[in-house]
């Protein structure tokens, strides 16, 4: 397995909040549908890039070829450059926009899937070797702590059930 932390925390530094550390890392691409590949590369890449502007309609600032790194306060998006260069950073996912983060089951890869607040779902394809199940608990633990130190709102006011007057 590639740790791509380093790479990230030196490719990111103009970004990353101070203290704040790269906990995970895992390579992705947009997810495409397996059967594209009998209509050529043309197809396979045709649906990458539709895959990818469906995640940036949903607020993801998405690549066809990507690193995401997770952090104890958000997802980091870089764009992965060639021989697994890290490349520029794209944009973030913060957590507060994250409702749920699993792991699917994809051939031999493994993809991940981002449930959002508005109820929208975004997967990525990943490599098994990067281990993405370890990536996705990392990054649910970082985000249950985070919210966790997010203030509640106080419940509503109690309003008493005043029964009518007998008749």
């Amino acid at each position: 397995m590639t740790d791509f932390r380093a790479n990230v925390q030196r490719a990111a530094s103009g970004v990353l909040e101070p203290g704040e550390p790269v906990l995970a890392t895992v390579r992705a691409t947009t997810e495409h549908v397996g059967v594209a590949a009998l209509g050529g590369l043309l197809l396979i890449l045709a649906l990458s890039v539709e895959k990818r502007n469906l995640a940036r309609d949903h607020g993801i600032p998405a690549a066809t070829n990507m690193l995401l790194a997770a952090t104890d306060r958000r997802v980091l998006v870089l764009r992965r450059g060639s021989f697994n260069r890290t490349g520029r950073f794209l944009g973030d996912i913060q957590f507060g926009r994250l409702r749920r983060v699993s792991v699917d089951r994809q051939g031999l890869n493994k993809g991940l899937r981002f449930v959002f607040d508005t109820g929208a779902n975004v997967a990525f394809t990943t490599y098994r070797t990067d281990h993405p199940d370890q990536f996705t608990e990392t990054l649910n633990r970082a985000i249950e702590a985070r919210l966790a130190l997010s203030p509640t709102p106080p419940p509503p006011p109690v309003i008493p059930v005043v029964p009518p007057p007998p008749t």
